[in-house]
């Protein structure tokens, strides 16, 4: 259940693609970035509520880390997008399927499983397939998408090892209020329009939708649930948000979808496939740890 829930959040990401796409044509990116998550985080208080203050210092000090990080993977992203093409951007943001098991080992002592191995290798040559083109190029703004790939994995992982024993709805709270404190400060500091000058239907539409599906929902689930699975299994399911946005931009927008993509979709697919049948072995009963119980109130 908690792997479907993922799947469910990687579907709502990959549809808000063609919303955002044309809700920010005359809105800086930055600018609509901080009153989405201005806007999810004032819904969030409502869900959080008194369970806020059960994180004490420590479980807001990791909330602000969090945030702090998926920002830098936002913020990295854009400067980077600014630079090179979103061919480019779409296939080295995805790198982070391969940066969470390789950085598991050393950082949870998690090493991924024999099947985890593979099916990150075939999500990679998926990637590459749904993505490329011949005009595929090296340049400054690869490399900023590239670290952006990675701070998307250290936070997969830094969800995998700082998420128990609080609060999912507070700490989430948490994280995106500091998402959107830092996009502000971004917009206010790089860019010329910090709040919309007008509001069309689509701007509305994305904002909400992003808001409330994209946000709220999507980063409760993650940080509730994600930590019922592994983090490279985790890094796999959320390879599926290209597929779903690509299926959502031929749905929404007709853009066309070359033969190559499509298999490549498929190759990501089959990669998590692998992933599930052939999982890491288990320990012996005598000492296998006791199953994770979420509290009543998640």
């Amino acid at each position: 259940m908690a792997e479907f829930l993922l799947v469910t959040v990687t579907l709502f990401w990959g549809g808000t693609f063609p919303l955002v796409k044309e809700a920010i044509a005359d809105l800086p990116v930055m600018a609509f970035l901080w009153v989405r998550f201005l806007l999810a985080a004032l819904l969030l208080l409502l869900f959080a509520g008194r369970g806020i203050l059960t994180l004490g210092w420590k479980g807001v000090g990791r909330g602000i880390l969090l945030g702090t990080l998926l920002f830098l993977g936002y913020l990295f992203q854009t400067w980077g997008l600014a630079q090179t093409t979103s061919t480019n951007t779409g296939f080295l943001t995805g790198l982070n399927v391969v940066w969470v098991p390789l950085l598991a080992g050393p950082l949870l002592h998690k090493s991924p499983a024999f099947g985890a191995k593979i099916g990150v290798s075939l999500a990679l040559v998926g990637l590459f397939m749904l993505t490329w083109q011949p005009s595929w190029s090296v340049n400054p703004g690869d490399a900023m998408v590239l670290v952006c790939s990675l701070f998307v994995a250290l936070h997969i992982l830094g969800l995998d090892a700082l998420t128990e024993g609080f609060d999912g709805r507070a700490l989430t709270f948490v994280q995106v209020a500091t998402m959107a404190i830092w996009s502000l400060l971004g917009s206010l500091a790089y860019e010329p329009v910090t709040w919309p000058r007008s509001w069309p239907s689509e701007l509305v539409i994305a904002l909400v939708i992003t808001a409330i599906f994209a946000t709220v929902y999507a980063f409760w689930v993650m940080t509730s649930f994600q930590r019922l699975t592994t983090p490279t299994r985790a890094a796999l399911i959320y390879t599926l948000e290209p597929v779903f946005a690509a299926f959502f931009s031929i749905l929404l927008l007709s853009e066309q979808l070359p033969p190559l993509a499509w298999f490549g979709g498929g190759m990501i697919i089959f990669g998590m496939v692998i992933a599930e049948l052939l999982p890491a072995p288990q320990p012996a009963a005598s000492q296998a740890e006791p199953a994770v119980v979420l509290p009543p109130e998640q």
